[in-house]
């Protein structure tokens, strides 16, 4: 199963900039609570995925991939940024920090020090997998973002594909 994502704003090369990754957790989070709500999701039972969420800071975090269902997740990105005179993403900072930071934004966080103090949900906030371990693999096609003239402005388009680590009955339905 393929799932599509977007994000646009600000993509920090640097970690200490917690506000922006926590917006496009909360970013993620709209898209995957619709994705949540759909087939084969909705048809699982809650308990299938109560063992993995984790609550930290008064805010629940629920992966949609992870240990918990032997699933990890093959990242393709599209990373649009910058200005059409400044057509290299590492002008505008560290091409690998912001892949760590889009897929930092895409996990549950882990620790206390890695959730902003305004919560993205008043029930569960929903990530697309338990932590970074689960990616199996990444892929990015870069290039000048033309829809904004602020240079530090990106947009990233994601396609997240389902990859087993075993095949079982309780996630066959999350592969295809």
């Amino acid at each position: 199963m393929e799932i599509f994502l977007t994000y646009r704003g600000k993509i920090p090369s640097k970690r200490k900039s917690l506000a922006a990754i926590w917006e496009m957790r909360r970013s993620f989070h709209h898209q995957l609570a619709k994705v949540r709500k759909s087939d084969p999701f909705n048809v699982l039972d809650r308990e299938f995925f109560a063992n993995s969420a984790r609550t930290i800071r008064e805010q629940r975090f629920a992966p949609l991939y992870g240990k918990h269902v032997k699933v990890q997740i093959m990242l393709d990105l599209v990373l649009l940024t910058g200005t059409p005179e400044r057509k290299s993403a590492l002008s505008s900072g560290d091409l690998d920090n912001r892949l760590k930071r889009i897929i930092d934004a895409l996990r549950m966080p882990s620790q206390a020090d890695e959730v902003y103090e305004d919560p993205i949900s008043p029930d569960t906030c929903y990530c697309l997998m338990d932590d970074d371990s689960g990616v199996s693999s990444v892929s990015a096609k870069l290039g000048p973002f033309l829809g904004s003239n602020d240079p530090e402005e990106s947009f990233v388009f994601i396609k997240a594909r389902g990859t087993p680590e075993a095949v079982t009955l309780e996630n066959l339905a999350l592969l295809f």
